[in-house]
């Protein structure tokens, strides 16, 4: 079974709840587990197929890093102005994607999808 991680930004609860909620609706609650750390001890010992974070909070510098360390795919969402209604690829494995964040209900089955797929690669 697939497994990702959200790491949830402290900075809006309230956004939390309401991709919580996203996550269930789509039915897959299942799949996901949810981090409320951004320490270095926390996000090295994380073991995933993806993880999900915004690309503005405090922690992600660290995220980042690990996720290129172990080759998680990694989905940043934002509201920045350069963000996109669908997963743009950034970087260079091809692993790390960004969204504009209204866009991360449309854009979740992909990037669920997308893990899979690497993960079947590196069996």
């Amino acid at each position: 079974m697939l497994k990702i991680v959200y790491i949830e930004d402290s900075r809006r609860p309230e956004r939390n709840t309401d991709f919580k909620k996203i996550i269930k609706e789509l039915a897959f609650d299942g799949t996901f587990e949810f981090c409320d750390s951004t320490e270095v001890n926390v996000i090295s010992s994380i073991q995933a197929d993806g993880v999900i974070c915004h690309s503005g909070m405090d922690g992600y510098n660290v995220i980042k890093h690990f996720a290129k360390k172990y080759r998680w795919p990694l989905l940043a969402y934002s509201g920045s102005v350069e963000t996109t209604p669908y997963l743009r690829p950034t970087g260079t494995q091809g692993r790390m994607f960004t969204v504009d964040s209204k866009y991360f209900e449309d854009v979740l089955p992909d990037f669920l999808k997308r893990c899979e797929d690497f993960r079947s690669d590196c069996s």
